[in-house]
């Protein structure tokens, strides 16, 4: 079995909160400085100052931390007498890929998949299957719960701290394809991969390391079994950031040479 290989994408970038805040904390610190002082010393308010330390507590209720300006990272960098491109690089992280992986009956285990293409590959990949490294059906329900998929991620990569901490992951998704077949709300399904990215990421942070790829992959045989597997497959387009396909034993990234045609032949599948 041979894939071609796609051409290579290149890494984004986002702010990274918890790695400022622990700068930012760990230089205020030093210096013997209240959180008054620096907003002081960088002429920003104190409460800013806290939003952005805040970001050190993974269990923090507070849900967005804000996004310092280019100037206000140059304020806080003469402040702390740091570079001021040090403190950039620390407020960056390779963003997270939230992909979106459709194969056919050609397909090997995701794992494989994955594997061929050309990608910065993280240091380590964690499958969720029934024979994956971990699991997120703990129950045989029939009705789809985003809390309890929620708490089982969350419980699951807890479990690997001491392994996955200060690592750079690749998860992949492979159940979930095959138990919306099961479920009998499986609309739910869809709706909750509007909030799927943001689920990894926090689960991720919280067990000190970084999801580099969150890789939802659907069988187009399930997707087959839909009311409206045309309308489902759009849907899932719309909420991932990219489009993976895997058919005719040939695996198809985003931006590739081969893509331009690749929802259009997906759409042809989905409706023989």
């Amino acid at each position: 079995m041979t894939a071609r290989k796609p051409t290579l994408l290149s890494d984004r970038l986002q702010f990274n909160p918890a790695g400022f805040a622990m700068l930012l904390n760990t230089k205020r610190n030093q210096l013997g400085w209240s959180t008054r002082e620096l907003a002081q010393h960088a002429k920003i308010s104190q409460p800013y100052v806290v939003a952005l330390e805040r970001a050190r507590n993974a269990n923090s209720k507070i849900k967005k931390t804000p996004t310092p300006t280019v100037d206000v990272i140059a304020q806080l960098a003469f402040a702390l007498d740091i570079d001021a491109n040090t403190l950039f690089n620390q407020a960056m992280k390779v963003a997270s890929r939230h992909v979106l992986l459709v194969v056919d009956e050609s397909a090997p285990t995701p794992l494989q998949i994955v594997k061929q293409a050309s990608i910065n590959q993280p240091k380590m990949w964690l499958c969720a299957a029934k024979s994956g490294d971990i699991s997120l059906r703990r129950t045989k329900s029939r009705q789809y719960r985003p809390t309890d998929i929620t708490q089982a991620l969350n419980s699951e990569l807890q479990n690997l701290r001491a392994q996955i901490a200060n690592q750079t992951l690749g998860l992949i998704f492979s159940e979930t394809s095959e138990a919306m077949t099961e479920f009998e709300n499986p609309q739910a399904v869809l709706k909750f991969e509007h909030k799927w990215a943001d689920v990894v990421d926090k689960a991720a942070t919280a067990a000190g390391a970084q999801a580099a790829f969150n890789v939802c992959v659907y069988k187009i045989a399930d997707l087959k079994t839909l009311a409206n597997p045309t309308k489902a497959f759009n849907e899932l387009v719309e909420v991932h950031d990219e489009l993976w396909s895997y058919t005719n034993s040939t695996l198809v990234l985003t931006n590739s040479t081969l893509n331009q045609n690749c929802e259009t032949e997906i759409r042809k599948l989905l409706t023989k």
